[in-house]
């Protein structure tokens, strides 16, 4: 009895049509908000490496607000949080501006430090940009150029 119950059930699902599914309402529509995360090598030390990740919000078609967090393993260790404006000037090319704090003792005084930072990359081929950055704290400048590859 089990056995012809269950051949009926199989045969009356194969006759029932599913309807379609309604699409994923993300497929049409951009949403204007994104979560990211980059890294980097740090430039102090061969080993270093920073971490930044976050959430930003497309303000305009190009432009993108955004607000994070930076892990950063080198000596000085600047984790902290970041904001900044991103913008996209052509597929190709982008700019990006950032305020970054962060926490470091020096001789015992913790003191809140700020640093700010201007990046921009091109994009040279699909797996190779150019990238530079200016970036300032209170105690040291540095510029630094570099060749980005992707795999």
């Amino acid at each position: 009895m089990k056995i012809l119950f269950s051949f009926i059930v199989l045969i009356m699902c194969s006759y029932v049509h599913a309807s379609p599914l309604p699409p994923l309402s993300a497929s049409g529509n951009n949403s204007p908000h994104s979560l990211f995360v980059s890294s980097e090598q740090g430039a102090s030390q061969f080993d270093s490496w920073k971490v930044d990740s976050g959430y930003s919000y497309n303000l305009f078609d190009k432009i993108d607000l955004y607000v994070g967090t930076r892990l950063d393993n080198s000596d000085n260790g600047e984790n902290g949080f970041l904001s900044g404006v991103s913008y996209q000037l052509t597929n190709r090319v982008s700019l990006k501006s950032t305020l970054h704090t962060y926490s470091e003792v020096v001789d015992d005084t913790k003191s809140d430090t700020i640093s700010a930072e201007v990046s921009s990359r091109m994009k040279l081929t699909d797996n190779i940009d150019l990238h530079a950055t200016l970036d300032y704290q209170e105690w040291q400048q540095g510029i630094e150029l570099g060749l980005g590859f992707r795999f």
